[in-house]
């Protein structure tokens, strides 16, 4: 039976080295549409260059990516390992440009960063340089999520997949992320002065706490009544998991 339906693109952007990682994305979006599409009147459809671009000259090559694919998108994810991507010529990496072209339009996106361990060979330590220090300038406008493998990734977006439609649903193609507190422009300036940042702990396999790092001296005395713990060792301010949103949001609107 046919049913009328309002339909999300989901952009999936990410350098070459996520491997299977990035066709997860797409499978999850296929059974999201299978259990829901029909009874929420919802289609999301996977978008990626590799099946919607198309040959064109007369551009830089991701400028024509931008016109032909990541302009229509309502949603960008993600995904990163141990590259950050070439260079496009305005951005660090084509990933990296499709995502502040998300946050100039005031679009969500959704980042995740694989944890899972790589050969040391085969590691590219500039790209790597460069792909943390991009990490840290993302902490202080939003939250990003590390996952640890590919079975994890397929389950913590399926999760956040559907809280962030229902957001779509709501703000018709806008998720607040950080709207009320800061504007566009100045989310950009956040990514690049990186005093204040948020870093997920690894203990014994498990993120369990997250640390608020950086230039944290004139906020000391409000993140210790948050109940965060000063850490010599790592430099930072400790604070369990279930209070990152809280902590993010103080230091959105204080940092």
């Amino acid at each position: 039976m046919t049913f009328k339906a309002e339909v999300f693109r989901i952009l999936i952007a990410s350098p070459g080295d996520v491997g299977n990682d990035r066709d997860i994305i797409p499978q999850v979006i296929s059974e999201w549409n299978d259990l829901r599409a029909a009874s929420s009147n919802i289609v999301i459809l996977p978008v990626r260059w590799e099946t919607h671009s198309a040959p064109l000259l007369g551009e830089r090559p991701q400028q024509v990516i931008n016109e032909q694919l990541v302009k229509d998108c309502d949603l960008l994810v993600g995904l990163f390992w141990t590259r950050i991507g070439t260079h496009t010529g305005l951005s660090e990496s084509g990933t990296v440009e499709e995502i502040e072209y998300f946050i100039k339009s005031g679009k969500p996106a959704m980042i995740y960063f694989c944890s899972k361990a790589a050969e040391l060979d085969k590691i590219d330590i500039d790209q790597f340089k460069q792909l943390t220090e991009f990490k840290e300038k993302l902490r202080p406008i939003g939250l990003v999520e590390s996952y640890s493998g590919s079975q994890d990734l397929k389950e913590k977006f399926a999760r956040q997949l559907a809280i962030n439609i229902e957001h779509l649903v709501k703000n018709k193609g806008s998720i607040p992320i950080s709207k009320k507190t800061i504007s566009k422009p100045e989310i950009l300036e956040v990514m690049k002065d990186r005093s204040i940042y948020i870093e997920d702990y690894e203990k014994d396999g498990e993120i369990r706490s997250f640390l608020v790092k950086g230039d944290t001296a004139q906020l000391k005395n409000q993140l210790k009544e948050f109940g965060g713990r000063w850490n010599k060792g790592l430099k930072g301010w400790v604070f369990p998991q279930s209070r990152k949103i809280e902590i993010t949001e103080f230091l959105k609107k204080h940092s």
